[in-house]
């Protein structure tokens, strides 16, 4: 009874302080996580700027079926003089000072009328090059997303591991309790005292050092999201979410979904676009072209002509042929060439790679599986153990060191289906990452 005592003092002193903790904190979900990096990360910010840029290659004014209107103007001021002898008896010719005035104005314009479906092509090549900053954009998010998710995960372990932890050092001080009663009506010597305190003393430096690792999960998670302090909870009530699927099922919706093969066929895409462009580059290129001028010079009066003006319209079609390039469009093609081959090379490369780490990661996968179950009917068994080692041990027919041998065990058994269970949410982690979600 005095024993019990301690311990229900013991829970009342410690138990306000920790609901206080809790309760001060605020709980963050994998989905707040997420959101708070397509909202503040950095990089997704950079790839946003991108798409930016790719959205006005592919506006109206980038086309190129908008005309060309240019518009030049001149305004001039000669001061000129003639001087003349002849070889003859004419008067000689001396006129100095002879002043004029002149001006231009004038309009071009030009449009392009055809070219082989050049334009067309970059014009699509530009809306495909749009579609990759999208998805360069969804790829940063989705490694972003998964470098979050293990940490989170991580954090969750941690969290699992300071919950046991607590729980070791709470027994571990109630046997410290016990044993120094004990001890003091001499029904315990002082080697088992200090065994008592020398665990109490190690599962404080247990849990001290899991507070700090999850101090510094958390920080690396912040560097992620941009959270200014660690004061908040990880969720740790995850479900598995894959225990059902059928292997086939995820290996189709990966070779469908994966963010690197999307990529990589848009490669495969745009180089296809350079390879057709490298065949038309030398193509003929019609343009309709308009034109306006006007020109004047005003002299003065030693001039024979007062004023001299000119004005006309001019309308006309001209095209060009690149007809010799000196090889320039047979080198073009052949460079598109060997890039779409590698293109190529690398889209079947990653799919062996992607169709191996599935592999690998379904077997792991379904191993952390058996694994919970049998952690799960281990537990049960350490704790059977050692309720009835703490009843022998209250009733002075167990010692202290099997009493602390029953605790780690359950502590044990209880930290390895922690570990397997987040073990396998990791591999969700991976399994979704592969899946391009």
């Amino acid at each position: 009874m005095k024993n019990s005592k301690y311990l229900f003092l013991f829970c009342l002193l410690f138990t306000p302080a920790l609901n206080f903790n809790i309760n001060a904190q605020s709980t963050i979900s994998i989905d707040d996580v997420l959101q708070a990096i397509a909202e503040n990360n950095y990089d997704l910010q950079s790839a946003r700027q991108n798409i930016k840029t790719a959205e006005i290659l592919t506006s109206k004014l980038n086309q190129g079926y908008l005309p060309t209107l240019s518009a030049s103007a001149g305004l001039g001021y000669n001061l000129n003089g003639i001087k003349q002898v002849f070889n003859f008896n004419f008067p000689d010719l001396d006129i100095q000072n002879i002043q004029a005035y002149n001006g231009n104005a004038g309009i071009n314009s030009s449009y392009l009328l055809y070219d082989n479906g050049q334009r067309k092509l970059r014009n699509e090549k530009n809306v495909s090059s749009l579609d990759a900053a999208y998805l360069q954009e969804d790829n940063i998010n989705q490694v972003l997303g998964f470098n979050a998710a293990q940490l989170y995960y991580n954090i969750a372990q941690a969290v699992f591991t300071l919950e046991l932890l607590n729980e070791s050092l709470a027994i571990s001080k109630y046997r410290v309790q016990r044993v120094n009663t004990l001890y003091e009506y001499g029904n315990q010597n002082k080697v088992d005292v200090l065994n008592a305190e020398v665990d109490v003393a190690r599962d404080s430096l247990n849990l001290n050092a899991v507070q700090n690792d999850i101090k510094n999960l958390k920080w690396q998670l912040n560097q992620l999201t941009l959270r200014e302090d660690t004061n908040y909870q990880i969720d740790t009530s995850f479900e598995l979410t894959y225990k059902n699927a059928q292997f086939a099922d995820l290996q189709s919706k990966m070779l469908e979904s994966n963010k690197e093969l999307k990529i990589l066929e848009k490669n495969i895409e745009l180089v296809g676009y350079d390879l057709a462009l490298a065949d038309k580059v030398n193509s003929p290129q019609v343009f309709a072209n308009g034109a306006y001028n006007l020109s004047f010079q005003k002299n003065s009066a030693k001039s024979q002509i007062d004023l001299n003006r000119s004005n006309g319209l001019n309308l006309g079609v001209s095209a060009n042929w690149n007809i010799l390039d000196g090889g320039q469009r047979k080198l073009q093609n052949q460079l598109a060439t060997v890039d779409l081959q590698n293109t190529l090379i690398a889209l079947n490369t990653k799919k062996n790679e992607l169709n191996t780490q599935i592999n690998r990661l379904w077997n792991t996968y379904q191993n952390n599986l058996l694994n919970i179950r049998i952690e799960q009917q281990n537990i049960q068994t350490n704790r059977v153990n050692f309720d009835l080692v703490k009843t022998l041990y209250e009733s002075g027919q167990q010692g202290s060191v099997e009493f602390r041998q029953a605790q780690l065990n359950l502590i044990n058994a209880q930290a390895q289906f922690y570990s397997a269970r987040t073990s396998a949410k990791l591999l969700e982690v991976e399994l979704d990452f592969l899946l391009g979600k």
